[in-house]
């Protein structure tokens, strides 16, 4: 082949490879970075690497935040069976006037996590959302798929979660839409409510599991303490506070019955790891294990010292300890109710 043979040749193939580089390079631009899948990608490069710029690209955070609070105020108000609707709407339309600090939480909560992988990193409010929300004890385990719409022209990512009070997972369905310049943009999520839902359930039956361990446990050692008082009672009408005798069967019953089963109480009720709905019940429970074993304490020194002082005290801590008491069994069947 002549010189101009080969000189020929060689622009061919340059011209060939300009032609399927270029081609190339204006389907990727000009059709690839326009689709959906795309989009997905970018999402997933950017939550990995905490690139919340380019997240925001392809993320609309708030519009999704916005429709995910109205979902969150519906999802825990279908939760409370006690609600009638009449009160449900009045709640409603109240709950409307914190829908932008929630939504402004749920903002904070998911660019925190983008910034750093984990969730919590974020305002006190925002930890409280989350938690509420089942999503502080959630975790991200990547994608079930993505489906094309075409009635509407949108497409749906699943998103698996990993829910840990639940011990299973729930797909998340984001929705994705075509914006004005052809870039795609996660903007919704069309399931949050039934996420609520999903967790409102696992909840109500941990604490269902919850009562039923620590109903037990109480039944008994309230048998134990039933028949403990009944023995100071015998005692009293045996003879008299006055009498010495008396005193100190009465003391040894205190101290030797009825302090032992309500240490023995508390230990049982603290070994016991309370889900998230009964932390506030379960430490009521032992606020009031803690006034029984000092009241035990301070009525076993009166009957020995009888002294006024004591027997004073021992009658406040009494009091408060029966308050408290009150204030769980009100506690108790209210979200026994609000379960069932």
């Amino acid at each position: 082949m002549s010189l101009g043979g080969k000189v020929k040749a060689l622009l061919a193939v340059l011209l060939a490879a300009v032609v399927v580089f270029g081609g190339g390079a204006l389907w990727y631009y000009g059709y690839h970075t326009k689709t959906p899948e795309y989009a997905v990608r970018m999402i997933e490069e950017s939550a990995t690497s905490h690139d919340l710029t380019k997240f925001e690209r392809y993320v609309d955070v708030r519009k999704i935040t916005e429709t995910a609070s109205d979902e969150f105020l519906e999802g825990v108000m279908d939760a409370d069976r006690t609600m009638s609707d009449e009160a449900r709407n009045a709640v409603s339309n109240f709950a409307q006037i914190f829908k932008a600090s929630v939504s402004k939480s749920f903002e904070d909560a998911i660019r925190g996590y983008v910034k750093t992988g984990e969730w919590g990193n974020t305002s006190p409010d925002a930890q409280l959302i989350l938690d509420k929300a089942g999503l502080y004890q959630a975790e991200p385990r990547g994608t079930a798929g993505l489906e094309k719409n075409a009635e509407d022209g949108t497409a749906t990512l699943g998103l698996r979660l990993y829910q840990k009070e639940a011990a299973d997972e729930f797909v998340l369905k984001i929705r994705l839409a075509k914006s004005e310049d052809g870039t795609w943009r996660a903007e919704g999520i069309s399931n949050f409510r039934e996420f609520i839902a999903f967790v409102m359930k696992a909840r109500k039956e941990q604490f269902r599991a919850y009562l039923k361990t620590t109903e037990d446990i109480l039944r008994g050692h309230e048998d134990k303490i039933n028949a403990a008082d009944k023995k100071l009672v015998d005692i009293l009408h045996s003879g008299s506070m006055g009498d010495m005798n008396v005193r100190r069967q009465m003391r040894a019953v205190m101290v030797e019955e009825i302090l032992p089963d309500w240490k023995l109480r508390r230990t049982e009720l603290e070994a016991i790891e309370a889900p998230t709905a009964a932390h506030t019940l379960h430490r009521l429970r032992l606020r009031i294990c803690d006034m029984r074993i000092n009241y035990a304490i301070r009525y076993a020194e009166w009957l020995e010292t009888k002294k006024a002082a004591d027997i004073q005290e021992a009658n406040e801590i009494l009091k408060e300890a029966r308050t408290l008491e009150q204030e769980a069994e009100t506690m108790t069947r209210r979200m026994t109710h609000g379960i069932m």
